[in-house]
C-alpha cells in the first residue's frame, strides 16, 4: 500500500536521520574510507621481469623416501622476571606397577587410561535413560436416526436399548479375569509389585455360565497360535471373515482404485468419497437401506529393543510375565412382528486369536558369549554406574463407544432409493517404538521385570425389530456380524536362568557399596572368552520393561424398522428392497514385539516365569430386545465370580488423574478432543 505525501516525507526524514547517526557513530572508519578514496593512484602500470628458471634440479629416482624432518631452532626467550613453571609430565608407572591410573574421558565419551607410558582407550558404555508413554484414546458416537412417524410406527423409546447395552458391558467387565487399573503406577514405583498380580492370574478359573465358552492356556503351552482356545497352524485372515456387506463395499472400492478413479487417495480415505448413489451399487438392489454395517477398530503396535546384554546379574528377583485376556460378548436376536426369528443370511461370528512367539536370536559381533577354543580374554573393561531405576514402559488404553439405534418408517416412491443411517466408522491407532543400547554385562541392584499384558473386549448388542406387511417381500440381513480380538506377543532373544557365580555375587555387593570397577575374575570369566574389551552397566535400582494394552469396543446397533404393506407404490411392485441392519465389524488388534539377545541371567533372589492366555466368548441369540437374557447372564456371572476376581471399573490412579471411563453410561469421554457426537 502506497503512503501519502506527508507520511512519505516523514519516512525519508527518519531514514536520513539514521544515516547521519550511523555516520557519527562510525566517523573514524568513515573518514578513513573517504581519505583512501581521495588518494591519488598512479595510472602508469609497473612492469617487472619474469624469472622462468627453476632454482632446483631433480636428482636420481629413489623408491624410498629420503626426507628427514628437522625441527626449526627455537629462539631463546629472555627472562622478563616472571616466574617460569615447568611443563606438566604424563604420569608413568615404573616396571613394578603396571596398573591403570586416573581414567580420563575423551571428546567422544570413551575413557582414556595411561598405562606404563602408553595410552589405552577403554570401551564406550552408553548411559541408558527411561522411556514412558501413556496413551488414552477414546471415541464416543451416538447416531440414532429417525425417519418417519415414531408413534404411528409403534417404535420403542431408546432408554431400554441403552440399558441393555450397559448391562452387556457390565457382564463383559465381570468376565475379564483381571484389570490393569493401577498396575502401571504400582510397577513403576516397585517392580516387585508384579508378584501379587502373578498370584492372582494363577488363580484364574473358567466360570460355569450358560452360553459362555472359556479357554485357559498356561505357561509353556501358550506358545503358538490359538483361535478360540484351539491351537492352529495359521490364523484366519480378516478379509476372509468380513461381513458380506462390508466385503462387497471394500471390493467395490478396490475396483475403483484399480481404475484410478480415486487416484491420490488411500483406501481408508476412499470410504468417505462415495456418495449415496454409489453406496446403492455396492449391492444389487433398486432400493437399499443400510442401518448397520458399522465398524469400530482399535489398533496398537509396540516395538521395543531397549536394554539387553549377553550376561545379566540381578541382586533381587527376576520376573517374566506374558498375559493375554480376550472377551467377546454378542447379543444378536431379531424380532419379526414381535416374534424371535432369523434371517436366511450368514450368522454372526466371534473370534479370539492370540499368538505368542519366542525366538532365539544370535548376538551380534562384539557381544558373542559362546565358548571358543581361544584362551583370549578381555584386556580392558569399563563400568558405568546408573543411580536409580531404568524403565521402558508403554501403556495404551483405547476405548470406543458407538450407539446406532435407528428408527425407520420406510416408504419408496422413486425408481431407486438409497437410505444410509449406519455405516459409521471409528478407529483408534497407536504406535510406539523404543530402541536403546546393547552391553556385554549388566548388573541390576534391584528387581528385573519383563511384563507384557494385553486386555481386549468387544461388546455388541444387535437386537433389531421389524414390523409391517411390506417387509414380507424384502431381503433382510439383520445378523452377519463379526467380533474379532487379535493379540500377538513376539520376543526375539531367550533369557536362560543360570546359577549365580560367586565372583558375580561378590561384584554385585561391591557395586552396591559404591565400587566403580570389576575384578579380573569377573571381567575375564569364561562368559567373555574371546572378547577384546568389556562394556559393563550397573543399575542401582530396578530394571523394568513393561507393555500394557487395554482395548475396548462397545457398540449398540439396535434398529427398529417398519414398512407398511403399501409402502412401495404399485408401479414399483417388482422392485427389490434390501435392508441391512447387521453386518457390524468390531476388531481389537495389538502387537507387542521385543527384540534382544539370548542372555544368561543370574539372580540372587527368585526367578518367576509365567504366561497365561484367557479367551472367552458369549453369544446370546435368545434374549429379549430389552436385555432380559443378558441381564440374567450378568447376574449368573456375578454370582459365580468372587469379589477379588471382579475388576474395579475405574482405578483410583486414573480417577486422580481426571480420567473418567464412563462413556457407556453417558458420562464424559476419555479424551474430549477426540469425542464425536452425531
Amino acid at each position: 500500500m502506497s503512503l501519502d505525501q506527508t507520511t512519505e516525507s516523514i519516512a525519508h526524514f527518519i531514514g536520513l536521520f539514521h544515516l547521519a547517526e550511523e555516520e557519527l557513530r562510525l566517523r573514524k572508519e568513515y573518514f578513513e574510507f573517504k581519505i583512501e578514496k581521495k588518494a591519488v593512484v598512479s595510472s602508469e602500470p609497473s612492469f617487472a621481469p619474469v624469472d622462468t628458471k627453476a632454482p632446483y634440479e631433480a636428482g636420481a629416482f629413489s623408491p624410498h623416501s629420503q626426507y628427514n624432518v628437522k625441527p626449526d631452532p627455537v629462539p631463546p626467550v629472555e627472562n622478563s622476571g616472571a616466574p617460569v613453571f615447568p611443563a606438566p609430565e604424563l604420569p608413568l608407572n615404573d616396571a613394578a606397577d603396571d596398573g591403570p591410573v586416573s581414567p580420563v574421558p575423551d571428546a567422544n565419551g570413551a575413557t582414556v587410561t595411561f598405562i606404563a607410558g602408553s595410552v589405552t582407550i577403554l570401551p564406550y558404555v552408553p548411559m541408558p535413560s527411561s522411556a514412558v508413554t501413556i496413551t488414552f484414546q477414546s471415541i464416543e458416537l451416538h447416531d440414532n436416526d429417525v425417519i418417519g412417524d415414531v408413534e404411528v410406527a409403534g417404535f420403542q423409546p431408546l432408554d431400554g436399548f441403552y440399558s441393555a447395552l450397559e448391562t452387556a458391558i457390565e457382564l463383559a467387565e465381570a468376565l475379564q479375569p483381571w484389570s490393569s487399573d493401577g498396575l502401571v503406577a504400582d510397577l513403576m514405583t516397585d517392580a516387585s509389585a508384579a508378584l501379587p498380580f502373578i498370584d492372582m492370574i494363577n488363580a484364574v478359573k473358567a466360570p460355569d455360565i450358560d452360553s459362555l465358552n472359556v479357554s485357559i492356556i498356561e505357561d509353556e503351552e501358550i506358545e503358538g497360535i490359538y483361535v478360540n482356545g484351539t491351537l492352529v497352524e495359521e490364523a484366519p485372515e480378516l478379509d476372509d471373515q468380513l461381513p458380506a456387506f462390508i466385503k462387497a463395499k471394500r471390493d467395490k472400492l478396490d475396483e475403483d482404485n484399480d481404475a484410478d478413479r480415486l487416484s491420490g487417495h488411500d483406501k481408508d480415505d476412499a470410504l468417505h468419497d462415495l456418495d449415496n448413489d454409489e453406496f446403492a451399487t455396492v449391492i444389487n438392489a433398486e432400493h437399499n437401506v443400510s442401518a448397520g454395517a458399522n465398524e469400530a477398530h482399535n489398533h496398537v503396535n509396540i516395538h521395543t529393543s531397549w536394554i539387553d546384554a549377553g550376561v545379566i546379574a540381578v541382586s533381587g528377583d527376576v520376573i517374566n510375565l506374558n498375559a493375554v485376556s480376550q472377551v467377546n460378548v454378542l447379543s444378536d436376536t431379531d424380532h419379526f412382528e414381535g416374534a424371535v426369528g432369523t434371517d436366511p443370511g450368514a450368522t454372526s461370528q466371534a473370534y479370539n486369536i492370540a499368538t505368542t512367539q519366542i525366538d532365539s536370536r544370535d548376538i551380534p559381533d562384539g557381544f558373542e558369549i559362546t565358548a571358543t577354543t581361544t584362551t583370549e580374554f578381555p584386556d580392558h573393561w569399563n563400568v558405568e554406574r546408573l543411580e536409580g531405576d531404568v524403565t521402558v514402559t508403554n501403556y495404551v488404553n483405547q476405548h470406543s463407544f458407538v450407539m446406532d439405534a435407528d428408527r425407520l418408517d420406510l416408504t419408496f416412491s422413486a425408481n431407486s432409493t438409497s437410505i444410509v443411517t449406519g455405516e459409521n466408522l471409528t478407529y483408534n491407532l497407536a504406535d510406539a517404538g523404543e530402541f536403546g543400547s546393547g552391553y556385554d554385562l549388566i548388573f541390576v541392584g534391584g528387581t528385573m521385570l519383563s511384563f507384557n499384558l494385553i486386555n481386549q473386549t468387544n461388546v455388541l448388542m444387535d437386537s433389531d425389530q421389524f414390523s409391517g406387511g411390506g417387509l414380507n417381500d424384502a431381503a433382510i440381513s439383520g445378523q452377519d456380524n463379526l467380533l474379532r480380538n487379535d493379540a500377538a506377543i513376539q520376543q526375539e532373544g531367550i533369557d536362560t536362568q543360570v546359577a549365580m557365580a560367586d565372583e558375580f555375587n561378590t561384584a554385585l555387593e561391591d557395586l552396591k557399596q559404591g565400587a566403580e570397577d570389576l575384578s579380573a575374575a569377573v571381567a575375564q570369566s569364561a562368559y567373555f572368552e574371546g572378547l577384546d574389551q568389556l562394556r559393563v552397566l550397573y543399575i542401582d535400582g530396578d530394571l523394568t520393561q513393561m507393555n500394557i494394552v487395554d482395548q475396548v469396543n462397545y457398540m449398540g446397533d439396535q434398529d427398529q424398522v417398519h414398512m407398511a404393506l403399501d409402502a412401495v407404490s404399485s408401479a414399483l411392485d417388482d422392485a427389490a428392497v434390501v435392508i441391512t441392519t447387521g453386518s457390524n465389524l468390531l476388531t481389537n488388534t495389538a502387537t507387542i514385539t521385543q527384540t534382544g539377545f539370548d542372555s544368561d541371567v543370574m539372580t540372587g533372589g527368585d526367578y518367576y516365569s509365567d504366561a497365561l492366555l484367557y479367551q472367552a466368548d458369549l453369544i446370546d441369540t435368545n434374549a429379549d430386545p430389552t436385555g432380559v437374557g443378558i441381564t440374567a447372564l450378568a447376574n449368573e456371572a456375578v454370582a459365580f465370580l468372587v469379589d477379588d476376581m471382579i475388576p474395579d471399573p475405574v482405578s483410583d490412579t486414573l480417577d486422580a488423574a481426571g480420567f473418567n471411563n464412563d462413556a457407556h453410561t453417558g458420562g464424559t469421554a476419555l479424551d474430549v478432543m477426540q469425542t464425536m457426537t452425531t
